[in-house]
């Protein structure tokens, strides 16, 4: 594997939109946009979905960019697809990590905490495109990445309206 330079402007763009989603529903005025998009709903979920959109915007940029440079690897579109489908869990689980030693932290802590998360998640899926773009995949393999993405859609979108039960509801 080559290596190449870190693509900072992933990291920021991404993280700038996350940001973004964040204030979305009240900036357009709980638009549908809005709900889809952002926090109609404050939710563990709603954060998850942030960072997904967030990653989609930057993969679809970059996969402009790369290709009118002609550098699209193989394996492109099911590596993001994949990274998208996996990584919100994985921001998640990392965000729980300290709650799930006991430790509660002051608001303020926590809110640094969800913030380091968030751009963690990001640089995440940034890491993992170089693994993934030339990867080798069968057809099932693809068949499967494919529907984890298109189910991921589908609840971000879906719960965006309605939030299913309290795993998913962050407490006040």
């Amino acid at each position: 594997m080559q290596k190449t330079s870190f693509p900072w402007w992933k990291l920021i763009v991404g993280y700038l939109l996350y940001l973004f989603f964040h204030q979305i529903y009240d900036l357009t005025g709980g638009s549908l946009i809005g709900v889809i998009l952002g926090e109609g709903i404050e939710s563990v979920y709603a954060h998850m979905k942030m960072l997904f959109f967030a990653y989609l915007v930057v993969s679809a940029i970059d996969y402009i960019i790369q290709r009118q440079k002609g550098t699209l690897g193989t394996s492109f579109l099911f590596s993001r697809m994949l990274i998208l489908a996996a990584v919100p869990w994985m921001m998640i689980i990392m965000y729980y990590a300290v709650e799930a030693t006991g430790i509660v932290m002051p608001k303020y802590v926590d809110l640094t905490w969800a913030l380091i998360c968030t751009a963690f998640g990001i640089y995440f899926c940034i890491r993992l495109e170089e693994s993934f773009d030339n990867m080798p995949l069968r057809t099932s393999t693809k068949a499967m990445i494919l529907f984890a993405f298109a189910t991921a859609f589908i609840t971000y979108a879906g719960f965006a309206f309605r939030v299913p039960d309290n795993f998913f509801i962050a407490p006040e």
